[in-house]
């Protein structure tokens, strides 16, 4: 039986995500799983010498994850949802599905009329504003914590 081809999908932080194959030049690092060290605390001083010099470390904050490649198959592709191929080693597959057009609506702006109405992430069933920004549940009890300036996207119709 033929092994099925493998590739590496990247979640970015801008949609859509980047497919890439095994052998891609910009991503060793997520196939041999490497560590990384991630510090969001700064340095502690571990040690004071008499001279007055001191041995610093890293901060309490700092911890080790690894990356890792999230491979999917060519037959999981028509479920991943939006992608693109990587430039770099152009995977021979099609591109994912064509964007959704969606209308987007401020948090801060939605209301009552709102309430029923389906987003991309499900249908609204609760809005609550607060000062620090709008909650929406959905009726699938998700909560979207919004802030200002943030918007829902609302599906669009497409003309025939």
């Amino acid at each position: 039986m033929p092994e099925t081809a493998r590739f590496i999908l990247n979640h970015t932080s801008e949609p859509p995500r980047v497919l890439h194959r095994e052998d891609c030049p910009t991503i060793p690092h997520q196939v041999r799983g490497d560590a990384r060290i991630e510090q969001s605390g700064g340095v502690e001083i571990q040690e004071i010498y008499e001279d007055g010099l001191a041995l610093v470390g890293p901060g309490g904050d700092t911890h080790r994850s690894y990356y890792r490649a999230s491979y999917v198959s060519v037959d999981e592709l028509a479920t991943i949802g939006r992608y693109r191929r990587c430039r770099t080693c152009v995977p021979d597959v099609p591109e994912g599905p064509p964007l959704a057009r969606v209308g987007l609506k401020k948090a801060e702006t939605l209301s009552a009329s709102d309430l029923g109405r389906v987003t991309v992430d499900g249908e609204i069933e609760r809005i609550e504003h607060t000062r620090v920004g709008t909650v929406v549940t959905l009726t699938t009890s998700e909560r979207l914590h919004l802030q200002k300036g943030d918007a829902v996207a609302f599906p669009r119709k497409l003309r025939e």
